[in-house]
């Protein structure tokens, strides 16, 4: 039998494995660092009491101004700022729910340019992609318009609304599952200026 000063001890962990080990910690960090709005979004959606949240897009309109949204959404705690620099309006309202017509949502913002309703990000979580395109195409049926080649990273489906309004889903589910999918509505004036599709 060994002595106290001859026990077997466990061999020492070697440097390689624990450089490996920080570069991994350091890699997950700095992806969580990078991706942290994502995952406050996600805790929230997961952790927090939400109500759904019901609406048709043909029922957006640029005549919707913030007092129509907490008119309409009186259940709902509606947040609205100045959003200086933002191409989309001048401000923006945001609320969150727990889905829209059915579909799981993550949180849903409003922009308005001079008072008026111009676009609408409704934010649908990673695993949701095919849920969220079949509720579009059930509404409005087939998209009109499909991006073959990607802009920015995306492919866009449009479909055409009344009075020259448009709407737009991401038409691929992106690779990283912190990356949720947006369904985009365009004013009738933002089409006007920015061309919503192409050809016209």
């Amino acid at each position: 039998m060994n002595s106290p000063g001859e026990q077997a001890r466990p061999p020492a962990p070697r440097v390689g494995r624990i450089a490996f080990l920080l570069l991994v910690a350091a890699l997950l960090g700095g992806f969580a660092f990078a991706y942290r709005e994502h995952i406050t979004e996600y805790r929230l959606y997961f952790f927090s009491e939400r109500q759904p949240i019901v609406f048709k897009y043909s029922e957006l309109s640029e005549d919707w101004t913030e007092k129509t949204l907490h008119e309409r959404f009186k259940g709902f705690a509606v947040r609205c700022f100045h959003e200086a620099g933002n191409s989309l309006g001048d401000r923006v309202c945001g609320l969150d729910a727990k889905s829209h017509n059915g579909v799981p949502v993550l949180f849903l913002s409003f922009f308005f340019s001079s008072g008026q309703l111009s676009h609408v990000s409704i934010n649908i979580p990673w695993w949701s992609h095919a849920q969220g395109r079949r509720a579009i195409e059930a509404a409005l049926g087939p998209p009109v318009a499909a991006q073959i080649f990607p802009r920015a990273g995306v492919r866009l489906l449009g479909w055409r609304l009344p009075e020259g309004a448009a709407l737009f889903y991401n038409r691929d589910r992106d690779m990283n599952p912190l990356v949720w999918n947006a369904i985009f509505w365009n004013s009738a004036a933002s089409c006007k200026s920015g061309r919503c599709f192409t050809g016209e």
